[in-house]
């Protein structure tokens, strides 16, 4: 168990480092990582991400690891960028639910209202009303 720790460290050291240095504004990963949030969140019953995390099961745990591969793989295969960086974020997200060690906290405190933030400007992207088109 300490090796799958440390691994968990390492990987959520890197992603605060990427997101905190840039990476993190980017608005296609921004729109993707709240796309796909705010879909399992309502496809479970659970009213956002956090209340996923928090209510997930083991089962349920599993079976979001296992989407998160099996989609992460199709989507290298075409490419996607950054649809594999918004699985990854959210994974290590939902492993970092059973994470207890107290110096984790701020990374995973940080990671949980970036993947909020990405949900809330992703529907507020998504209800947006187009403008009508002009006629020339």
């Amino acid at each position: 168990m300490e090796e799958r720790d440390a691994i968990f460290r390492d990987k959520l050291t890197a992603l605060m480092t990427d997101l905190n240095g840039g990476e993190g504004r980017d608005k296609k990963l921004r729109r993707t990582i709240g796309a796909y949030s705010d879909k399992l969140a309502q496809e479970a019953g659970a009213k956002d991400w956090g209340d996923l995390k928090e209510r997930a099961d083991g089962s349920t745990y599993d079976s979001l690891l296992r989407f998160f591969q099996r989609q992460t793989e199709t989507m290298q295969k075409h490419g996607d960028h950054e649809g594999v960086r918004a699985l990854e974020i959210l994974a290590v997200s939902l492993i970092a639910r059973r994470q207890y060690a107290e110096d984790l906290l701020p990374g995973i405190t940080f990671l949980d209202r970036y993947i909020a933030e990405c949900a809330r400007n992703a529907r507020k992207f998504g209800a947006q009303i187009l403008p009508p088109a002009s006629r020339h």
